[in-house]
């Protein structure tokens, strides 16, 4: 059964309307199916106040199996949190401090922490924007612990080889790190096979749910190793006899949700809501096929993307190779910020950015996600001609 697109579109992106908007790697509109979830748990509270505590704790667990089932990953073995930086920070209080190698351009949420609290670190260098893994054994020293990568980068869309990653980290006994936010949703991921150790994101990106959801993966081992390095009262067993000599906290990854606080029940609802769009719409009943064919789509685009573009000879700074690809292409030009208004004089709807050592904007960042469509890229390529023109 194959996946109606454009059906998909319409129903479930109303912004979509009267916008192009290619910028899902800073956050994609709200989907219909996350914002119903969401508006549902405000009316509930509204007409009955907490009287159904319970039944949203039942959702926000569907939710995790759900997560679960896409991450190959075991339900307790996923918290709830409210955004990626979150999950680092926790990822860093359960670890011993210990030298880091993460990638040049790797996004500040993955590595500020880490930075904060002392953690030696070592920058990897690419080559041709590419971070190549067998080149990663020059960079290990003994002090090395640990390796912080994002699946995909935010800043050219470079898509790493988790399996190979999690084979190398493997063999040198490192923690293997990794920053989902730029492929959560969209892109394969199975945490076993990789070999990943900790995983974190948020939903605000490609799955379309909004702000103040963020995903945290541990492995079960390291926690039972380590224990959880933070907690409250949810996070222990019989939280509710109110015992606060209580401490018997639950050697769980679960155990840490909202910092084992309450729930930010409205976002995770909504998360919930769009993980239903990918499981059932998309995947007819399967989260993982969901994920590969929203992939797929994705790929598809980009490379019309990338045909169409090479017709103005502009210059991306994504490796454009297949299997370093993702939804993120990046183009430099001397002009971005001129660009960058003229595609909003006319609706398009991009990221305008810069290298961080420069004052000026020179890059343009255009994510596409599945609900874009070929008129999105043929739109995008007139008024790019039209302006270079």
């Amino acid at each position: 059964m194959s996946v109606n697109w454009e059906q998909i579109r319409k129903k479930q992106f109303p912004a979509l309307k009267n916008l192009t908007y290619i910028m899902a790697a800073s956050a994609s509109p709200l989907s219909k199916s996350a914002y119903e979830q969401g508006i549902k748990y405000f009316k509930d509270m509204l007409m009955n106040g907490d009287i159904h505590f319970d039944f949203f704790n039942e959702v926000i667990n569907e939710a995790r199996d759900m997560i679960a089932e896409y991450l190959n990953a075991k339900p307790e073995e996923i918290a709830f949190l409210t955004n990626t930086s979150s999950g680092m920070t926790i990822a860093a209080l359960l670890l011993e401090k210990g030298e880091f190698l993460y990638p040049s351009i790797e996004f500040p949420a993955s590595v500020h922490i880490f930075k904060r609290l002392g953690f030696p670190s070592r920058k990897l260098v690419p080559q041709n924007n590419k971070y190549l893994i067998e080149s990663f054994r020059n960079s290990i020293t003994e002090n090395t612990k640990h390796l912080i990568h994002s699946y995909i980068q935010s800043f050219t869309g470079f898509r790493q080889n988790l399996v190979t990653l999690g084979n190398f980290c493997s063999e040198n006994n490192l923690t293997n790190i990794i920053n989902a936010t730029q492929s959560f949703g969209s892109f394969e991921i199975d945490v076993r096979e990789q070999k990943i150790d900790i995983l974190v994101s948020n939903a605000l990106k490609w799955t379309g749910c909004g702000y103040g959801a963020g995903i945290l993966y541990i492995k079960e081992d390291l926690i039972k190793e380590k224990g959880i390095p933070i907690s409250g009262w949810l996070s222990v067993d019989d939280p509710f006899t109110m015992d606060n000599d209580n401490l018997k906290v639950i050697r769980k990854t679960k155990s840490m949700d909202a910092l084992g606080g309450c729930p930010n029940f409205a976002a995770l609802m909504a998360l919930k809501g769009g993980l239903d769009l990918i499981k059932s719409k998309i995947g007819n009943g399967s989260i993982t096929k969901g994920v590969k064919l929203i992939q797929e789509r994705i790929i598809w685009l980009t490379s019309n993307f990338i045909a169409r573009m090479k017709e103005l000879k502009l210059n991306s700074i994504t490796p454009l190779e297949l299997e370093f690809r993702s939804g993120i292409i990046t183009i430099e030009h001397e002009n971005a910020e001129k660009i960058y208004e003229y595609l909003i004089k006319h609706k398009i709807y991009v990221t305008l950015k810069k290298y961080p050592e420069l004052e000026k904007n020179t890059l343009l960042r255009f994510a596409f996600n599945y609900y874009n469509n070929e008129k999105d890229i043929n739109k995008t390529i007139e008024v790019l001609s039209s302006f270079l023109s």
